[in-house]
């Protein structure tokens, strides 16, 4: 069997960087914010050709807004961070998709 290699573009990786980063942080959301659970949060990303990550963070009405603020904080920091690391922060735009 031949399998076709398939290489990502530079904004799938950074998706897939800070997609498997998003336990964590929930999961640090908990413990800092006293949580409960954070199993009322969604986060999933989609991209905009050629470089703009869109985050997209969904939740219940009952999570606070300070618990939301810090996870939008959060997701933006680890996405700069990745993308510094790669030398493609001077490029890299963050759209956050607001409902």
């Amino acid at each position: 069997m031949d399998a076709e290699r398939y290489t990502p573009t530079r904004l799938e990786w950074i998706v897939l960087n800070i997609q498997s980063k998003i336990p964590m942080l929930l999961s640090q959301l908990r413990m800092l914010q006293q949580q409960k659970s954070v199993d009322d949060i969604r986060v999933f990303f989609k991209f905009k050709e050629p470089d703009t990550i869109i985050p997209v963070v969904r939740h219940l009405q009952g999570v606070p807004a300070d618990v939301v603020k810090l996870l939008d904080e959060e997701i933006s920091r680890e996405i700069h961070e990745i993308a510094q690391y790669y030398g493609w922060d001077n490029w890299l735009m963050i759209e956050w998709d607001v409902p």
